[in-house]
């Protein structure tokens, strides 16, 4: 990634130094970019998916996030919920130092980044103890040693609150069983060449090419391969080396995180992404009969990620949370509320998934979306639309589960709302536009107030925005 102009300071050093103790590149920064399933509001809206409720957000509360990276998505989230405090960590200094210009240049007062480690954090003496509502993970457990994840786990004991939500995301098999041996060559090929890291990582795509066009019976008997080798050829190089070049690298099954989770107070609960806690956009229908019959959440896991073939998982976990009643779960969604998410004739009835198309009932989709096209709405306002004026509760809220896991509306749940006339977001937005067209960056996550969270806008595409963007002057 090219060096911040907008941002003193958040420059990219060339070379990979790895840090002695982690093993983790350090001499080049990673991407800068922002992850919806962070978002706290997010997090609660899936955690009620799952029939539990997250720690409200119309209060104080406190959020860590381990391996924050740039920090643009706490600082976003700084911006719209200036009642939270958000905390990240990195150890990476270049990161860090991103991070706290970032917060600087906006005048973000309630957020704070520290270059320190893990065990830094799992064994002060005289730190703060049960404190965190939210603790979240990007990738990060599976780009580090057995000790450091020892270490995260003791902080996730030590920190999360009762009640406190863990989200992780991680990359797992089966997805990666068939693409492990690329990610062993590359790195014994990276470690023979010489040059920038551009160009080092460069001679490493032209190797895995001429490996492939060999005719090498490892490609020829994994047709999928090509697809990563193509991915591998036009990412960022500062991605490739993160993603696949650093010491530690672990790919888990689903069930030795879990187990990781609940040896540390932390049961699973569910998915941090929408649509798989969705039945329709989650997994082909014959599958899905299949998970349905499992006798626990391990089995179904398992059953969904090899239906799936999946590689990648967004999990979220609690820390002594029950699930609500009936009742109660059925208020806390007619409690939310909806805004639509893109453009109406962005919303086809048609959803892509990594299975193969969904097709969406024109007869009952479409009008939910003409209504909310008209501005965001209630719960009750929506399920009074026909034809789920006439439908159960469970079947009315499965209705719009389903254009939020399309992706096509937002919800805000009770207690998640957002001040439209921010200071913080206007300054969040103002330096963030400025950073990305100084950079020649194609797009950009902006604090969106009506969604409690961000919408990505395209620079070249700004006219008839679904929603209003505090701060940015297009």
């Amino acid at each position: 990634m090219s060096g911040n102009k907008a941002i003193p300071g958040g420059g990219t050093p060339e070379g990979t130094v790895q840090d002695d103790v982690h093993r983790y590149v350090t001499g080049i920064a990673y991407l800068r970019r922002y992850y919806q399933e962070l978002n706290p509001a997010s997090i609660a809206y899936t955690a009620l998916q799952c029939g539990y409720q997250a720690p409200r957000l119309d209060r104080p509360f406190r959020y860590l996030d381990l391996g924050c990276g740039h920090g643009y998505s706490p600082t976003l989230f700084a911006s719209l919920f200036p009642q939270g405090q958000f905390m990240g960590v990195d150890f990476n200094p270049v990161h860090i130092t991103s991070a706290e210009n970032l917060r600087r240049a906006a005048g973000i007062t309630n957020a704070s980044f520290s270059a320190a480690s893990f065990q830094d954090l799992a064994t002060e003496e005289d730190g703060p103890i049960a404190d965190c509502d939210f603790i979240v993970m990007h990738g990060i457990m599976s780009w580090v040693s057995e000790t450091v994840r020892r270490e995260i786990g003791a902080v996730i004991r030590r920190r999360l609150k009762p009640g406190g939500i863990v989200y992780a995301s991680y990359n797992c098999q089966p997805g990666w069983a068939g693409k492990m041996p690329i990610r062993a060559l590359m790195v014994d090929a990276y470690a023979v060449t010489t040059g920038t890291v551009e160009e080092r990582v460069g001679k490493v795509r032209a190797f895995l090419r001429q490996m492939a066009d060999t005719g090498a019976l490892y490609f020829e008997s994994n047709p999928a391969i090509e697809q990563q080798l193509q991915a591998i050829e036009t990412l960022d190089a500062s991605y490739i080396v993160h993603e696949y070049l650093n010491e530690y690298w672990r790919v888990f099954y689903h069930k030795e995180i879990a187990t990781f989770m609940a040896n540390h107070g932390a049961g699973f609960i569910g998915s941090g992404t929408a649509a798989d806690n969705v039945p329709l956009l989650a997994v082909p229908e014959k599958p899905r009969a299949l998970m349905a019959a499992m006798p626990n959440a391990l089995l179904r896991e398992g059953v969904r990620d090899m239906a799936l073939n999946r590689q990648f998982r967004r999990d979220i976990y609690a820390c002594d949370l029950a699930p609500l009643n009936i009742n109660d779960l059925i208020a806390a969604h007619r409690a939310t509320r909806y805004s639509l998410a893109r453009r109406r004739t962005d919303c086809p009835m048609v959803v892509p998934r990594s299975f193969g198309d969904v097709a969406l009932h024109e007869g009952i989709f479409n009008p939910l979306l003409d209504r909310l096209a008209a501005g965001a709405t209630t719960f009750d306002d929506l399920v009074g639309v026909p034809p789920l004026n006439d439908w159960a509760a469970a079947d009315q809220i499965q209705a719009l589960q389903v254009l939020v896991g399309a992706e096509y509306i937002r919800p805000v749940v009770d207690g998640a709302g957002v001040d439209a006339d921010s200071d913080g977001v206007r300054r969040f937005n103002q330096v963030a536009l400025a950073t990305a067209r100084a950079e020649g960056q194609p797009e950009v996550a902006l604090a969106a107030p009506s969604l409690s969270g961000a919408l990505r806008v395209t620079l070249t595409d700004t006219a008839n925005l679904q929603v209003d963007l505090p701060g940015a002057d297009f």
